[in-house]
C-alpha cells in the first residue's frame, strides 16, 4: 500500500505547474515520472535503503526530484517529492 501525504501532493502539483508554464510536454513528463515512481513503491518500496532516520529516497531519472518516503508495516508513506536543490530534510 502507498500513501501520499498532502504536502507531497502539493509539491507534485507545484512542480507540475512550474513546468507547465514553460512546457506542457515537460509538465506531463514530470507528472508521469513522479507518479510512476510512487506507484512502483507498491511492489518495490524496500528496494532503496533507509537513512539513519528511516527515510528512503528514490531519485527520479529525468527530473531533479527525489521521492522521500518511509516504509512501516508494509505501507510506503510518501513524505515529499522535493527538488534536489532544496535544503535536505525540508519535509520534516
Amino acid at each position: 500500500m502507498v500513501e501520499i501525504l498532502p504536502p507531497a501532493e502539493a509539491e507534485i502539483r507545484d512542480a507540475f505547474l512550474w513546468y507547465f508554464e514553460r512546457s506542457p510536454l515537460a509538465a506531463d513528463a514530470f507528472r508521469s515520472e513522479a507518479l510512476e515512481a510512487i506507484d512502483a513503491l507498491w511492489e518495490s518500496a524496500d528496494m532503496w535503503a533507509a537513512d539513519k532516520d528511516g527515510v528512503r529516497h528514490h531519485v527520479l531519472h529525468r527530473f531533479p526530484y527525489t521521492v522521500h518516503y518511509v516504509l512501516e508495516n508494509g505501507i510506503a508513506t510518501v513524505l515529499s517529492v522535493g527538488h534536489q536543490r532544496r535544503m535536505p530534510g525540508h519535509w520534516r
